[in-house]
């Protein structure tokens, strides 16, 4: 469902955490690539969703010289989190904090606030430039690593499944924006990248078709959303975005049925829902 990444140089940074539940797991990957989590120098957010940022607490613990970079309206959540869980409870649910685990508040000395353009340089020609990248979320961070020329994206492009043409834009509540998320695919097109590493899930180097798609797709679901309005149909925007977003993904369904069942059963509706309430808000009818 999700991945997080190791960038090795002379120094070392884990790009993500992952929610709490997953650490044992990032712990024994790290183990088997014959590193200890004690060599970690930074671990880097992409943004503070549970997903994401939710094991930072957690894994800081186990590495206890690690730095953790997040954006610089980010941090206090980090120090304390009761506010980003109780908002992710309200939109999630239960079960999916159950799924999250709990989130341990990261110490405050430790917390690296980051803008854009910072960059963190981990010696042996690989030297990550941060970039604020907003729409997904206000908080959202893109990371350009230079001796690959790659993008980590966070999920500020989407959700993706390795090899496939599947993708799926996310839009959680409460800070979607489609103009800002339109114009951070724009700028993320302007690095000319060779490759995107997806946090849900895996590698691509289809770049510019990958950025064009994400756009095409949240498009489209604005557009499903002003015929809706437009047909007084408000009531089922979200309905018929929902069925839109879903009618895409026959090839997940059918091979990867426990990863269609989240997205259709969590991601894709609570996105759905978000878009609604952003199109009322910026371009609906009074």
């Amino acid at each position: 469902m999700g991945a997080v990444y190791l960038v090795v140089g002379e120094r070392v940074a884990l790009v993500d955490s992952g929610p709490t539940t997953s650490a044992p797991a990032i712990l024994e990957a790290i183990s088997a690539i014959g590193l200890s989590p004690s060599q970690i120098d930074y671990i880097i957010l992409t943004h503070i969703h549970l997903d994401h940022a939710g094991g930072a607490g957690l894994l800081a613990t186990y590495s206890p010289r690690a730095q953790v970079l997040a954006h610089h309206n980010a941090t206090k959540h980090l120090i304390e989190p009761s506010r980003l869980v109780a908002s992710a409870a309200a939109a999630q649910g239960k079960e999916a904090m159950l799924r999250n685990g709990e989130m341990l508040p990261v110490e405050d000395q430790r917390i690296l606030p980051v803008r854009d353009g910072d960059k963190v340089d981990l010696g042996e020609g690989q030297v990550l430039t941060l970039l604020e990248t907003p729409g997904h979320a206000p908080h959202s961070v893109c990371i350009h690593e230079s001796r690959n020329g790659g993008l980590f994206v966070g999920d500020s492009v989407g959700h993706i499944v390795e090899g496939t043409d599947a993708m799926v834009p996310i839009t959680p509540p409460p800070g979607f924006d489609l103009d800002l998320y339109l114009k951070t695919l724009g700028r993320l097109k302007t690095f000319d990248a060779s490759r995107i590493y997806f946090s849900h899930a895996g590698v691509s180097t289809r770049v510019p078709e990958k950025l064009d798609a994400a756009a095409r797709k949240l498009r489209e679901r604005q557009a499903v959303i002003e015929k809706a309005f437009a047909a007084g149909r408000a009531e089922s925007a979200f309905e018929l975005v929902v069925a839109h977003v879903c009618s895409e993904l026959g090839y997940v369904r059918q091979n990867l049925p426990r990863v269609y069942a989240y997205w259709a059963e969590v991601d894709i509706p609570m996105s759905a829902a978000e878009h609604v309430r952003y199109y009322r808000k910026t371009l609906g009818p009074a």
